[in-house]
């Protein structure tokens, strides 16, 4: 299908990216075992790695240690941003790992050179549900055929990672159930039939972000080929070898589906999933990828956010998306908007100054969505007056704020981001007193703002 090489770099990048992958909140015995020393002996290696070699980690190292909980302020992580080459690429992992270490950082995938990479994600889903190949929605296959079944689920998690909807996740949970072989595993590459122990527990850390759980059908089939594929001391091997890398992407697909790897069903004679994996570091804190062969940079950032999510019984990747909002930090965000549905106002607060600005419409729910008066959110959003344009003939909104424009038309699901078509899954609507109305999230990602629903307050919070 492709060549030896490509095969072989595309093995490593899936290797790495597998564990960065989406995690509900750890529960039971699971987040009771303390793995403080093991993660705090991680950290500290790969925190002096940076300091002595005098140049950056690669992105995983930072996203680990962000995802640890540990303060990346003194360290070299955007200028490993800056050094990725995902807009020149357009490879869907590429940009993948990017939003990940951007939100490690802090800074912010919506708006990062002028790029909205989370909408590019977006954007590249296919009519089956799938998430493209490449970001230009290409295949990856020498005959540009779609391939890789890690680009889809990639794209599930650095989606969510971001704060953002999954378009179409019924689609999207269908097409990749369907790459499921009969045994119940699963493989990066369509094209090969061979059970894969590395995917099939990425596969459950996606359909955990699906909101799938050990009960589903899917599931269940999943489980007992991974116990079908389980060592005698609790561990797993891919490609040959027995590794904690494997050992990581099974602990992080357990927890993702509510599985618990230091369950008994998950015990073998000689330990489970968790004991196995921490057999492999070292005195350093580094771990081994082949015990005996020292210690290995891809091993130690894997092992160190499972790790993470053992220890804090949380989502590591929920600290980056708070990260990215500045709700994690001691300071205010940019900007941020709360709408209210039923209230003819909305609240923006600039760098936590609020102001309380009034409207002539009122936002509403409809078939659980929040519609919003575009024009009132344009104007919260920071486009200028002049800039907001509304054409009655073709009735159609054009929005500018230098360097984005986006245009909406009443009647269509297709909002355009400059000259890229979006397809919406709801349509504007036009009501008294003639407003334009749509779900907040479509407009306000595309000029790099993150939406989210406070379901205690019962408001719309955009924020950037």
């Amino acid at each position: 299908m492709f060549g030896e090489k490509n095969a072989q770099s595309i093995l490593m990048v899936v290797a790495v990216f597998l564990v960065l992958l989406f995690l509900p909140a750890v529960t039971g015995a699971a987040a009771a075992k303390d793995v403080q020393p093991e993660l705090d002996r991680a950290a500290g290696y790969l925190l002096a790695l940076e300091k002595a070699q005098g140049s950056p980690l690669s992105p995983w190292g930072y996203v680990a240690l962000a995802c640890a909980g540990k303060d990346l302020a003194n360290t070299k992580v955007l200028q490993c941003a800056q050094e990725l080459e995902a807009l020149e690429s357009g490879n869907m992992t590429d940009c993948c790992v990017l939003v990940l270490t951007l939100l490690a950082s802090g800074e912010n995938p919506y708006n990062y050179q002028g790029h909205n990479l989370v909408q590019m994600i977006r954007e590249s889903q296919l009519p089956s549900g799938k998430f493209a190949d490449s970001i230009d929605r290409s295949g990856f296959d020498d005959g540009g055929e779609q391939l890789l079944v890690n680009a889809h689920i990639w794209a599930l998690l650095a989606l969510h990672a971001a704060g953002s909807e999954i378009p179409d996740a019924p689609k999207a949970r269908q097409w990749l159930v369907e790459t499921q072989h009969p045994d119940g595993s699963f493989n990066w590459n369509l094209a090969d039939q061979r059970p894969d122990v590395d995917s099939t527990g990425a596969v459950l850390m996606a359909l955990g972000v699906l909101g799938e759980t050990r009960e589903s059908p899917v599931v269940q089939k999943t489980l007992d080929y991974l116990k079908s594929a389980q060592e005698s001391d609790g561990g797993f091997s891919s490609w040959g070898a027995a590794n904690p890398e494997s050992c990581s992407r099974v602990i992080l697909g357990l927890l993702a589906v509510g599985a618990d790897p230091w369950d008994k069903e998950w015990t073998r004679p000689g330990g489970n999933p968790v004991e196995a994996m921490l057999s492999y570091q070292l005195p350093d804190g580094s771990f081994e990828h082949i015990k005996g062969m020292g210690r290995n940079l891809m091993a130690t950032e894997q092992a160190l956010l499972t790790l993470a999510a053992l220890h804090s019984g949380k989502n590591p990747l929920e600290l980056l998306k708070k990260d990215a909002t500045g709700s994690a930090k001691d300071s205010f965000p940019e900007r941020g908007i709360w709408f209210k549905p039923g209230e003819a106002g909305y609240v923006v607060a600039i760098r936590g100054q609020r102001q309380f600005l009034e409207a002539d419409a009122a936002p509403f729910l409809k078939d659980g969505r929040t519609f919003v008066p575009v024009r009132y959110l344009a104007q919260a959003l920071g486009v200028p007056e002049e800039n907001i344009s509304w054409l009655p003939a073709s009735q159609k909104v054009i929005l500018t704020s230098d360097p984005v424009t986006v245009s909406l038309t009443v009647g269509s699901n297709i909002l355009y981001h400059g000259d890229r078509p979006v397809k919406m899954d709801v349509e504007p609507l036009l009501l008294p007193p003639g407003r334009v109305y749509l779900p907040a999230r479509y407009v306000a990602e595309a000029f790099g703002y993150l939406v989210n629903w406070d379901e205690q307050e019962q408001v719309v919070v955009i924020t950037r």
